[in-house]
């Protein structure tokens, strides 16, 4: 458990943030050491340099330094002399006119280049270049210093020719040693300790800035954790609470996610409720199918197993009784293929103008045999064919159809079915309601009248003929059609089905 804490902690996103700032800090503190340190060094050479630039020159002013074209030893150790006196850190070379070492100051064992490069030298002199201008140090092979040089001429018939050149290397070893000494020293050391105290204090400062930046990223981490280890187990969103229209782009994602985890939320319940009906639809299917397919099939083998001994009217009977068994099996399964295309989201209903009460007589019209035959009365009411709506004519026949089937089938002789148009107490529709003085609906069953395959405690009429379908088929129409199909009845007084369509004329004059 420690291990596992361990990774996740060192593989952090925070870990390495903080890790990739310790490193940055350290580069930073390195590059600003080294950098620091030769700026240092080289704003001390520059200032040397210019101090003593003219050095060389005042040393071969002073000092008659050749005699008869050679160098006067006297002279020479004179200078050499003098200018110890004044400062112990510089090393005289005499060097000829190509840059070889005639004469030095030095230890002859320390020597260890005898010729020195003359280009520094005459950039030196032309007073062209930046300082510091470095040049060879001959106590080394490699080592580069700063210097004072000068010409040295001697006048030839008139002329001054030049004989070599006075090198003054500014800072000898000695100086080289009293550098060390102040690099050791207690004053510089404090000033690099504070310098290392102030970067690690900002790296502190700078970590619990990250640290609480990282927070919301932590949280919607665990969020995220939470929702992919208990996904729909306990239907609920994560605990977390974002702020959708924050200015931060964190609390912005956790809101994205928490809609994102809702949605998917919806739509697992969605594809659950889905197959639980799916479920309960295949056993009513299978029990629905199960009774006239047994009827059909023992009619038409009654009818083959004694066809020879029945009269002409009796297999003709046989025949028809299997038909209509056959006729209601054929009913059923367009009722379940018309439900299944409803229920799809990506259904849409076009709709056109229609004349609703001569359309609604036209309906009545087909179930007028049916309804002479249970002696119960159809009607219309007004009869205006100017009344238009916007309406699919297919669907809303299929609304009207099984309205009135459910109605016939719940009347007795001597019962009215009436179509009702009234205006809607929502402006700009039609309000449609069919109603019938029959048996009535128990208060308890309305809330589930619309349930596929749903019978009410009082239906006994024309048992083994409704599949339960038609109700919930047109619901789903109506919705279609950006209503609601709502319902009331009474036990003994009738019942009541109504719901609302948008007016023709006021969609057609806008």
């Amino acid at each position: 458990m420690g291990y596992i804490f361990m990774r996740s902690f060192v593989f952090s996103f925070y870990s390495k943030l903080s890790l990739g700032l310790v490193f940055s800090f350290i580069s930073v503190g390195i590059v600003l050491l080294v950098l620091a340190q030769y700026l240092t060094r080289s704003y001390q050479n520059e200032v040397e340099q210019k101090l003593h630039h003219q050095l060389a020159e005042h040393v071969v002013h002073d000092n008659k330094l050749l005699q008869d074209g050679e160098i006067d030893d006297a002279a020479l150790k004179t200078a050499f002399h003098s200018m110890m006196i004044l400062g112990p850190s510089f090393e005289f070379y005499i060097l000829g006119p190509q840059g070889e070492v005639k004469t030095y100051s030095a230890d002859p064992l320390r020597i260890k280049k005898h010729v020195v490069d003359i280009q520094p030298i005459q950039d030196f002199l032309s007073n062209q270049s930046n300082l510091p201008i470095l040049g060879d140090d001959p106590r080394s092979e490699d080592n580069h210093k700063i210097f004072s040089a000068a010409p040295i001429f001697e006048n030839i018939e008139g002329e001054d020719v030049l004989q070599g050149y006075l090198y003054i290397i500014i800072g000898g070893e000695i100086y080289d040693g009293i550098v060390d000494i102040l690099q050791q020293s207690h004053i510089l050391s404090i000033a690099v300790w504070s310098l290392a105290l102030a970067m690690l204090f900002g790296l502190l400062v700078i970590l619990i800035l990250f640290f609480l930046l990282t927070r919301p990223l932590r949280r919607l981490t665990q969020d995220m954790q939470q929702f992919r280890q208990e996904g729909f187990k306990y239907d609920q969103l994560p605990a977390s609470q974002w702020q959708q229209n924050s200015a931060d782009e964190i609390e912005r994602l956790g809101s994205t996610f928490n809609e994102m985890a809702n949605t998917l939320n919806i739509q697992y319940q969605k594809v659950k409720n889905t197959d639980e009906l799916r479920r309960e639809l295949i056993s009513y299917v299978s029990h629905d199918l199960r009774t006239p397919l047994a009827s059909l099939q023992g009619y038409l083998e009654t009818w083959s197993l004694k066809n020879n001994e029945l009269t002409a009217q009796e297999g003709e009977e046989l025949i028809n009784v299997a038909m209509k068994n056959a006729q209601h099996m054929s009913r059923l399964i367009e009722q379940l293929f018309e439900l299944a295309h409803l229920d799809s989201e990506t259904v849409t209903l076009s709709t056109e103008p229609l004349g609703i009460a001569e359309f609604a007589q036209d309906v009545l019209q087909k179930m007028t045999l049916e309804a002479n035959k249970k002696q119960v009365s159809l009607d219309v009411e007004p009869k205006d064919p100017s009344i238009m709506v916007m309406a699919n004519v297919e669907k809303l026949e299929n609304v009207f159809t099984n309205l009135i089937d459910n109605a016939l089938r719940h009347c007795k002789a001597g019962d009215h079915i009436k179509i009702e148009i009234l205006p809607s107490v929502t402006a700009g529709q039609l309000s449609v309601s069919v109603k019938d003085t029959g048996f009535g609906i128990a208060e308890k069953d309305l809330p589930l009248i619309f349930d596929a395959h749903f019978r009410a405690s009082n239906s006994v009429r024309g048992k083994g003929r409704n599949s339960g379908l038609g109700l919930a088929i047109s619901k789903r129409i109506v919705e279609l059609h950006g209503s609601r199909l709502r319902v009331s009845s009474q036990l003994g007084r009738g019942t009541e089905f109504s719901f609302d369509l948008k007016a023709a004329q006021l969609i057609g004059t806008r």
